[in-house]
């Protein structure tokens, strides 16, 4: 632990996981802290505010923060908690990491325009859209990594898109969908239900967000699956990063 003019505050074990420890070395380091400043008069500058931003590899007209959630399962089970018997057992490492499931990545798109209905008609979005949303984003991540899916295990997804109202000229815009998505080992069934409202004036959305939910199954070597195959239900959701 560093001070911001790169001085040792306190670097003894930094690597423990025991969480004691670490908010004793905390502790320590904020009290060196102090001490330094009292002695060599340091002052403190305000902090700059920055706006949050997205990955810069992330490009595109649309951009969607992706987070991936586990759900409950069945009736009684009303917290999403996901703890394996054997981590409860053991109470190993990985138990407070695994016990609110939950992890967030980014997809992009090149067209805002493919989210547009033409009319008041239903009509479908591209399947170049919908496709790259499947590979990137309809994964499996909640506990741990899990690679893209090939082109060949997107079995079938659909999305329709609706406009269904227009108020002081905001269009607001319903999507309804399906998807099938499978390698032989894991797979996911979700149905979508999304909301946008789009300003035809800026050719913008205000606001964009699409739910992806349905059954999961099977593992990924660095999922954390290999204990719990399922099928389990599995929530999906991207919004629009403005």
């Amino acid at each position: 632990m560093m001070g911001p003019n790169g001085e040792y505050l306190e670097a003894k074990f930094a690597a423990a996981v025991n969480s004691a420890d670490i908010l004793a070395r905390m502790k320590r380091a904020l009290n060196r802290w102090e001490t330094l400043k009292s002695e060599r008069g340091y002052q403190g500058l305000p902090i700059p505010p920055a706006k949050p931003t997205h990955p810069p590899e992330i490009t595109g007209q649309l951009i969607f923060r992706v987070n991936s959630r586990d759900l409950p399962r069945g009736n009684g089970d009303q917290s999403g908690r996901r703890i394996t018997a054997e981590e409860q057992r053991n109470n190993n490492v990985w138990s407070d990491f695994t016990k609110w499931a939950w992890n967030e990545s980014w997809v992009g798109l090149p067209s805002i325009q493919s989210f547009v209905p033409k009319s008041n008609q239903a009509e479908e979005v591209s399947q170049r859209d919908l496709r790259s949303i499947a590979r990137i984003a309809l994964l499996d991540n909640v506990r741990g990594q899990n690679p893209e899916w090939r082109e060949q295990d997107i079995k079938s997804i659909s999305l329709t898109m609706r406009r269904i109202n227009t108020k002081n000229g905001l269009q607001t815009i319903q999507y309804t969908g399906l998807a099938n998505i499978s390698d032989g080992r894991k797979s996911y069934l979700p149905t979508c239900y999304g909301e946008g409202i789009y300003n035809p004036e800026t050719q913008r959305f205000n606001s964009l967000d699409l739910v992806w939910i349905g059954p999961r199954s099977g593992s990924a070597q660095f999922n954390q699956r290999d204990k719990d195959q399922g099928p389990a239900p599995m929530g999906i959701t991207l919004s629009l990063f403005n």
